[in-house]
């Protein structure tokens, strides 16, 4: 019935007039259609149609296409590939550049007491195959100690030196001449005066060359050695004469960890002096093995030596060898102890470097360490401090000292006894190092002697210490500096008299004064060619006896040049 009512609304709406109102107010309407008839057969009746279901499923297309399917074979065909090798060239480590050498250098100088220096060194350049060079030397001083004699001297040095580099040795040698002048001058002026400087002279010239061959295999299958043959003649102004030859060798093997050494010598002397002459002969095999573990180092082994001489029986003599360290915190305390002994020359040749106021024919015996027991600790405080304690007991037979001898008053020189001693050794030694920069040692030694026929140990120290320092500013100006002092010692005079009509030989024992000495030396490098020295001495300005009655040059210098090209 409702839909009715609205069907007969839409018709009646459909044919009703339109009219709309103008601007002025006015209608405007449409006009009226004619009397239309409906016939209605039946009530309507609206009907819905099924609705039908689609049944079609979605279907996702695929966008990218098949590969199409491909079908190949394979043609088999040689192909030429030539390979060409290109050489690599060898790996080198680039380090500095070598520096500049040259070949000579001259030192020319003097200083008070009328005292000349003159120094000379030629060298080759920088080889891989051979070395060699001269060396030519001249100082001299022409003092006088008030109240002494003439104490000039002279030292002159002729020297000539090479090496030639093999494959794995070494092939060296030298030639050398040396003329070293003293004069006697520890007499009384005021009681006796020689009429010429060289009633109190006395020379030592000595000729002599070494030759030696020495391997330098680096793996442990091959055995290294080194061999050497050293001859020279010494002679003096009184006649004497002495003639060595030397001949050496040491043979070196790995066994297993162990390190073996077989050190051969062959040591001959043939002197001659105004009142007798004589042969003697030293053969001595030294047989030793090193260890190393990551703590321990040890060696062990003995010393054989024969000691043949012409007016004497042989002496077949055996030392011991043996040293031991343990690093206990890597090289900060660094404990060890050993024993050891040995046979030592006393030659012409090494008497008269020792002390050149002896007199001719002066006794010469061997002495022989027949054992000597040390222990200590060393090692490093820091990177710059290092330091090592030491002490030692031994027993030394035919000990040598030197005692005055004034049977001669011009050559009131010094003669030779020899006593078996023990001797108990302390020595502590500290060093200070601060790179290239700063270098500054002290050592410190005591003695205490155990005398068998002497009263003391002649002109030997009981104590001493020495402390040297060196100063290095930017290798500009380098400065040396050292003092030493020697403690108490002791000194013997055999003195004559007449009584009775006899000749009555007493001794005199004399106290030493301890002695102070201090030194400087100073060098300026103007550049690397040419720099300037000076070098002070005895700075105490004190007159000191080293040996008794032969006094010490008092302050002294000596300034010059170097020159470099």
């Amino acid at each position: 019935m409702k839909i009715i009512k609205q069907l007969l609304f839409v018709v009646l709406a459909f044919f009703s007039p339109l009219c709309r109102r103008g601007a002025g107010g006015e209608a405007f309407c449409q006009k009226i259609l004619k009397d239309t008839t409906f016939i209605i057969v039946n009530s309507f009746q609206p009907t819905i149609a099924d609705a039908f279901k689609m049944n079609d499923m979605p279907v996702v297309k695929d966008t990218v296409p098949p590969p199409p399917a491909l079908h190949y074979a394979i043609s088999a065909k040689k192909v030429f590939t030539p390979f060409n090798m290109d050489p690599l060239k060898p790996a080198k480590m680039v380090g500095e550049p070598l520096t500049k050498l040259y070949s000579s250098l001259v030192k020319i100088g003097g200083g008070n007491y009328n005292t000349p220096y003159a120094e000379i060194f030629y060298n080759n350049l920088r080889s891989k195959n051979i070395s060699y060079g001269i060396h030519l030397k001249h100082f001299s001083s022409k003092a006088t100690s008030e109240g002494y004699g003439f104490s000039g001297l002279s030292d002159n040095q002729i020297e000539l030196y090479g090496k030639k580099f093999l494959r794995k040795h070494t092939l060296s040698g030298n030639l050398d001449y040396n003329r070293n002048l003293v004069h006697y001058y520890g007499y009384d002026t005021n009681a006796v005066y020689p009429e010429n400087k060289n009633a109190t002279k006395q020379y030592y010239s000595r000729i002599g060359g070494n030759s030696a061959l020495q391997s330098h295999y680096t793996d442990s299958i091959h055995a290294n050695y080194i061999f050497k043959l050293k001859y020279y003649n010494l002679t003096d102004n009184y006649k004497s004469s002495e003639n060595n030859l030397r001949a050496e060798g040491d043979f070196s093997k790995y066994y297993k960890k162990y390190l073996v050494h077989i050190p051969v010598l062959v040591d001959y002397y043939a002197n001659k002096f105004d009142t007798f002459s004589g042969h003697s002969a030293i053969v001595a095999l030294n047989p030793h093995m090193s260890a190393s573990w990551e703590k321990w180092n040890t060696r062990i082994g003995m010393n054989i030596v024969i000691d043949a001489q012409q007016n004497s029986e042989s002496r077949f003599l055996l030392y011991p060898n043996i040293d031991f360290n343990y690093n206990v915190v890597e090289n900060i305390i660094v404990p060890y102890a050993g024993l050891t002994g040995g046979l030592k020359k006393n030659s012409l040749n090494t008497l008269s470097g020792e002390n050149p106021f002896i007199v001719p024919n002066a006794g010469m015996k061997n002495a022989s360490t027949k054992w000597d027991i040390y222990g200590g600790i060393k090692g490093s405080i820091s990177k710059t401090v290092s330091y090592n304690a030491r002490t030692s007991f031994g027993k030394i037979n035919d000990m040598i000292f030197f005692v005055n001898d004034n049977s001669d008053s011009l050559k009131s020189g010094f003669n030779t006894v020899y006593d078996d001693v023990t001797l108990w050794n302390v020595h502590g030694e500290l060093q200070y190092q601060h790179t290239e920069k700063i270098k500054i040692i002290a050592k410190g030694d005591y003695n205490k002697y155990g005398m068998t026929k002497e009263l003391e140990p002649w002109h030997k120290p009981l104590w001493q210490s020495t402390l040297t320092a060196n100063y290095n500013l930017k290798n500009k100006i380098v400065v040396n500096a050292d003092v030493f002092v020697y403690g108490k010692r002791f000194s013997y005079s055999p003195l004559q008299g007449q009584g009775s009509g006899i000749t009555i030989t007493t001794s005199k024992r004399n106290v030493m004064k301890t002695i102070v000495d201090a030194n400087l030396g100073i060098e300026y490098r103007y550049s690397k060619k040419l720099s300037a020295f000076l070098n002070l001495n005895n700075l105490v300005f004190a007159r000191y006896y080293f040996w008794n009655n032969y006094p010490s040059y008092k302050f002294n210098f000596l300034a010059g040049v170097t020159m470099v090209f």
